[in-house]
């Protein structure tokens, strides 16, 4: 699924891409999943009606919050009200831009593979140019590729009024586990507004990517295409950790909430442990006691939410540009047989079911609090053992007191 590095890319295509092109023409399938007012039985010519709202409207401006994303449109009557298209990916959704190439790969898909063998490549200092010809491993896989996509869902035909200049988008989703909404009225009038008051943004938490500070001088290039946090900025350190210290769960299932933690999503959660060297199913409040101070454990863990999200959209989800010590591009082997895979740095990677989704992690650095303390105590009272049969056996040979000692340890 794309979460919020992908979801950021996809938009930062739009908005480099878009911004003040009209929707000349435009096709939308008529799919009750991926349409939801669809389902309304008593709304047959609603397909109609969404096409006449859309047409001969311009894109002012496109904006994101974890994994939701949005395309403001002006009214296609002239009036100042303006309205959005808010969009969700689901499992495999996707923006297509043609003829303008995307570095998203979808991992699932067997593009780990290919990630995998460039990574080699590149770490042999061998030249290499990567040609993916599966079908949708990349969001565009070559510019010539057949238009309009399969599985397309809505097709439009974008025309910049001063240049002339033309751009098809397709929203493609194979499995139609995404979703479309229009959405007009005074709420979605502002942004804010937008994801503080409408469903289904305001269900969501902080997107930890904005802070409660925000600097719109910066011109976009690359990277965060809505750095704004819309009413919805990242929490302190302290209310952070009250509030994880208040849910008693897994931390991997704790951080796919997006109630809490918009935008993160199986492998952003996995990584974050991976960084943090926090077992997946270790459950915090259960082995830190709040005494009104900050924990370390917790403030790492606050960074390291922040740092991978920060680092997934600095560089759009292009995996290859990611830190080298980094999880993602080793985690999505399970289902493939006799293959035993390792991280850079030579760490076996294992994997652990948590509240129904498949996790990935280190054992060897993400050890469970139990764990690490049981290993402790057995150190402690293998020490001590060793002192007492040192002064005990002090007469004998010193090569007997080594075999006891080995055995000791054996034991």
């Amino acid at each position: 699924m794309p979460e919020v590095g992908e979801v950021a890319h996809a938009v930062a295509q739009l908005r480099r891409n878009t911004l003040n092109h009209k929707i000349v023409s435009l096709g939308l399938q008529e799919d009750s999943l991926l349409f939801p007012f669809l389902k309304d039985p008593e709304n047959t010519e609603k397909i109609l009606d969404l096409h006449d709202k859309l047409l001969n409207t311009t894109i002012l401006s496109v904006g994101r919050h974890g994994k939701y994303f949005w395309i403001r449109l002006s009214s296609s009557d002239g009036s100042p009200e303006t309205s959005v298209l808010v969009m969700h990916f689901g499992m495999t959704g996707w923006i297509k831009l043609n003829n303008i190439p995307s570095s998203m790969v979808f991992m699932e898909g067997g593009g780990d593979k290919l990630v995998l063998e460039q990574i080699k490549k590149e770490e042999d200092k061998i030249k290499y140019e990567a040609k993916f010809e599966k079908e949708g491993l990349f969001g565009d896989k070559e510019p010539e590729e057949v238009w309009p996509p399969k599985f397309s869902k809505l097709i439009m035909k974008l025309q910049n009024e001063s240049t002339g200049h033309t751009i098809d988008l397709s929203f493609v989703d194979p499995r139609r586990l995404g979703r479309i909404r229009h959405l007009t009225g005074p709420k979605v009038q502002s942004n804010k507004s937008l994801v503080c008051e409408c469903s289904p943004l305001k269900e969501l938490g902080p997107d930890y990517l904005k802070s409660s500070y925000f600097d719109s001088s910066p011109p976009f290039v690359s990277g965060d295409p809505d750095p704004n946090n819309h009413g919805k900025p990242r929490l302190s350190l302290p209310d952070f950790q009250a509030l994880v210290l208040s849910k008693k769960k897994p931390i991997k299932s704790l951080l796919l909430e997006q109630t809490i933690f918009s935008g993160v999503g199986n492998w952003m959660a996995d990584e974050i442990c991976f960084q943090a060297r926090i077992h997946p199913n270790e459950i915090l409040t259960s082995v830190i006691s709040s005494d009104g101070t900050i924990h370390p454990l917790i403030e790492k863990l606050y960074e390291t939410v922040i740092f991978v999200c920060e680092t997934a959209v600095k560089y759009e989800a292009e995996v290859l540009q990611f830190p080298k010590d980094w999880l993602m591009p080793y985690r999505w082997g399970k289902r493939r047989k006799n293959v035993k895979v390792k991280t850079s740095d030579g760490y076996d990677v294992d994997f652990i079911t948590i509240g129904g989704r498949t996790s990935c992690f280190v054992p060897e650095v993400q050890k469970t609090f139990k764990s690490m303390d049981m290993a402790q105590k057995r150190k402690v009272k293998e020490e001590a053992v060793l002192e007492v049969l040192e002064i005990t056996v002090a007469g004998f040979k010193v090569e007997e007191v080594t075999l006891k000692r080995s055995k000791r340890k054996k034991n």
